[in-house]
């Protein structure tokens, strides 16, 4: 009876498994993998789950309010990666209670946990990637899930130390102490427990003690439902697009020895619509994810002049339109890219500069995956952002800012940024696409490696010469301006020595600067 019962189970499971959206839908879009599917239907699931909290869970408990997070959360994992993914998450949670149980607030345990879980999370990448393509997997939400704990342990520390020597933002995120259970919920919550956004702790807590303060509908309920909706809109909007370009710009079409023998005006242009689709697809998902936050009430910030963006990941208007890769960087992942200032780069305040990029660098990277791909990606991003401000200042101190130039020119110089900044873009993000160095080569030999071999000989001609160049350039400005002062102050008397030597000795240090 056991067996036919196991057998009739398996039919069934078997059956069910036919009509899975998840295996359907990529029998006609072969790029969407079964993962990424399972993905995007768990995206739009936030949203009944986010009426569902406003309508029955609001108000309650801060007991019942966790236990809805969590088995919320734990289902959606649960039906992505199955039990032996959910496992992992829970053990991630797991280690980091128990050395905050063992060692209390204290440097061990920020060192403990933060070691713990990065091992975890870097040994899941090495047994757990393929170098082919990309695909969710349990360290898909144990990197969400890492980040969260190491920022968790750092407020917990924070909580403990004395007000004199917190900073204001630690004062504003700070705990003294929390429970299993909670850890597990804030790491689960489907409000960003997949894919993010980073929420912290504090606002978390409050959030679920009845305790964040938020604009009220006539019914006492978040009014959020208009903002919800119009993300929940442009997020699928988003997609869609993504999905619909897809088909046309493909890895294999990169990779195939027809496009090697294409022309490198086409080849580049093919490579950066395909990786705009690729930043069009995060920017949906965060999207999407930003809706639900708001729908739940959780992302009010009165801070902002959408109170309730607090958990947006993506300022698509101006990453779309903005001149120069820096604007894009600063408006793209941005909760996720707030969390590495906040937890990194600001906790190393008595290092060097190098030395704190180098390691917020090695973070960023390591947290994101062990293949080649992202260390190419990101390690690449650092002399574009460097040689655009080198070539803006250039530009700026001949030509003056932007705003003072005649319309016609403003229009051809914003068009013309904005078309190189796709094509740099489209150029430095193949390998975080393709992830193999293998592939990644393959791609730049077939472009000559064009912007690679363009930095090598552009920071020797500016620090040999451009940028002695501006100074000569600056000193001559400057020693005149000085001089035009001076007869200026004799011709009215004020020539006193010692006002003078303090404009010379201002003057000097302006230089050095």
């Amino acid at each position: 009876r056991i067996q036919i019962l196991f057998e009739n189970t398996m039919m069934v499971q078997l059956h069910l498994h036919e009509y899975d959206p998840a295996v359907i839908f990529p029998q006609y879009f072969p790029v969407v993998t079964a993962g990424i599917c399972r993905l995007v239907i768990c995206l739009l699931i936030v949203y009944p789950l986010s009426f569902i909290h406003r309508e029955l869970i609001l108000g309650k408990p801060r007991s019942v309010q966790l236990t809805y997070f969590f088995l919320s959360g734990f289902g959606i994992i649960y039906y992505i990666l199955g039990i032996a993914g959910s496992v992992h998450c829970i053990l991630n949670v797991l280690g980091v209670w128990i050395f905050k149980k063992i060692f209390g607030p204290s440097k061990t345990t920020l060192v403990l946990s933060a070691t713990y879980t990065m091992v975890y999370l870097v040994v899941g990448y090495i047994f757990n990637t393929r170098a082919e393509v990309y695909d969710i997997s349990w360290t898909t939400p144990h990197s969400i899930h890492t980040m969260k704990l190491i920022g968790l342990i750092f407020d917990y520390c924070d909580g403990n130390k004395d007000e004199e020597s917190q900073t204001d933002d630690q004062k504003k995120h700070a705990v003294q102490d929390f429970s299993l259970f909670e850890a597990l919920s804030f790491c689960f919550t489907y409000t960003g427990g997949l894919t993010g956004p980073q929420i912290p702790f504090k606002k978390f807590r409050d959030f679920c003690d009845n305790q964040l303060e938020y604009e009220k509908d006539g019914n006492g309920k978040p009014n959020s439902v208009r903002y919800a909706i119009s993300r929940l809109k442009i997020g699928v909007a988003v997609m869609s697009v993504y999905l619909t370009g897809s088909t046309f710009f493909t890895r294999e079409t990169i990779l195939s020895e027809e496009f090697v023998s294409c022309g490198i005006a086409y080849k580049w242009l093919y490579l950066s619509v395909f990786g705009a689709l690729a930043l069009i697809k995060y920017t949906g998902v965060w999207t999407v994810m930003e809706g639900g936050c708001a729908l739940v009430g959780i992302s009010y910030d009165s801070e902002l002049e959408e109170v309730w963006s607090g958990a947006r990941s993506v300022n698509i208007v101006p990453m779309a339109l903005g001149l120069t890769n820096k604007e894009f960087i600063d408006n793209f992942n941005i909760t996720t890219k707030n969390w590495f200032i906040r937890y990194l780069f600001k906790r190393t305040r008595g290092w060097s500069k190098w030395t704190r990029m180098s390691y917020t660098y090695l973070f960023i990277i390591l947290w994101h995956g062990v293949l080649p791909g992202y260390f190419m990606a990101f390690l690449f991003e650092i002399p574009v952002v460097t040689a655009e401000k080198q070539l803006t200042n250039i530009i700026i101190s001949y030509y003056g800012t932007i705003d003072v130039w005649s319309d016609r020119t403003q229009a051809a110089v914003r068009f013309s940024s904005r078309v190189v900044r796709l094509l740099v873009l489209g150029y430095g993000i193949q390998p975080f696409i393709l992830l193999s160095l293998h592939d990644s080569i393959r791609v730049y030999n077939s472009v000559n490696w064009a912007l690679h071999v363009f930095f090598v000989f552009w920071f020797p001609a500016y620090f040999l010469v451009l940028n002695p160049l501006l100074l000569k350039e600056k000193s001559t400005v400057f020693t005149s301006q000085r001089c035009t002062k001076d007869s200026t102050s004799q011709k009215n008397g004020s020539s006193d020595p010692s006002i003078q030597l303090n404009k010379i000795t201002r003057g000097v240090a302006a230089l050095k600067n």
